[in-house]
């Protein structure tokens, strides 16, 4: 503990890269929305570059592109334009887009969007969002100028346009509120999908340079293939070789505890590696009973090829 603020001493790696900077729905303004569900409804809702749901929200929307023949149903549907009106009447307008014929899925046919959305009703909407952190925006300094990462200009944009719209100088309409509004989360939106694509999931990026391309601890590289009888669609069945080199410090661990001592405990695993014995066979079954899902958790994941 530090002697002057009383706070627990940890490395500066430890420390979760929590925001520290929220804004608020302004004044007038009904509410605000998840930048995730964002993106993927106007990734749903978007006909030759045309944003349709940009369009209903922000009636200041712009574009170069040619307006899609779809934008004739919208506008049979004699929708009012704005944020507020789409906030309010959310589901109703879900609703009727989903059924459009330039969106809707052949008969039979779910939409997964859809059911997210119905699912995750109560989590799509709120009076605040959290800004990114600024450890995640790379600014450096230098001698010869100022660098930036060019992803950060999203979130940037979007702090900027929601600086001030409160402000009694201001006296800003509920129309221009309502539409910085959107234009913030359409800008965070983007920054987060610039990030996961360039920043993390890129071949370069933080997920494969520190997960995908290392070996990590309980891990392992295998050749898969389908399982042809009866079984669950997410589920994975590993040989015993593997798990008994995945589960090595597990099963160490199991055997101690059945007074084993370290070097009978090892021994036993080596003669073993690759040889059925039913008391290994049980220490997986438990492995598999304690674990809180239907079997011991995993991430599958395929290195891409490399030529």
């Amino acid at each position: 503990m530090c002697h002057n603020c009383r706070e627990p001493v940890v490395s500066i790696m430890e420390p979760e890269i929590e925001p520290v900077l929220w804004v608020r729905a302004p004044i007038g303004v009904s509410a605000l929305m998840n930048p995730i569900v964002w993106t993927m409804l106007s990734n749903k809702f978007t006909k030759s570059g045309f944003n349709v749901v940009n369009w209903l929200c922000d009636t200041t929307y712009r574009t170069l592109v040619k307006v899609p023949p779809v934008m004739n149903e919208v506008m049979d549907l004699n929708l009012p334009r704005g944020w507020n009106n789409f906030v309010d009447n959310f589901d109703s307008i879900m609703g009727l887009l989903f059924n459009l014929k330039s969106f809707r899925l052949k008969k039979g046919e779910i939409e997964p969007l859809q059911v997210l959305l119905k699912q995750n009703r109560d989590c799509i909407f709120s009076q605040y969002l959290p800004l990114p952190n600024r450890s995640l925006l790379v600014i450096e300094e230098t001698s010869h100028g100022t660098y930036v990462d060019p992803i950060i200009t999203g979130a940037v944009d979007a702090i900027r346009t929601m600086i001030g719209i409160d402000s009694t100088l201001a006296n800003y309409s509920i129309r221009t509120k309502e539409n910085r509004a959107i234009k913030t989360i359409d800008q965070l939106a983007e920054f987060y999908d610039n990030l996961i694509k360039n920043t993390l999931a890129k071949k370069e990026g933080i997920f494969r340079k520190h997960i995908f391309g290392t070996r990590s601890h309980f891990s392992f590289r295998g050749v898969i293939s389908s399982l042809t009888e009866k079984h669950r669609y997410d589920e994975i069945h590993i040989p015993w070789g593997i798990g008994m080199s995945v589960f090595r410090i597990h099963i160490v661990n199991k055997l101690l505890r059945m007074n084993y001592t370290p070097n009978k405990a090892i021994s036993f695993i080596n003669e073993h590696a690759q040889k059925y014995h039913p008391i290994l066979d049980n220490i997986f079954n438990e492995l598999i009973n304690e674990s809180k899902y239907n079997g011991v958790s995993c991430v599958m994941q395929r290195n891409l090829a490399l030529f």
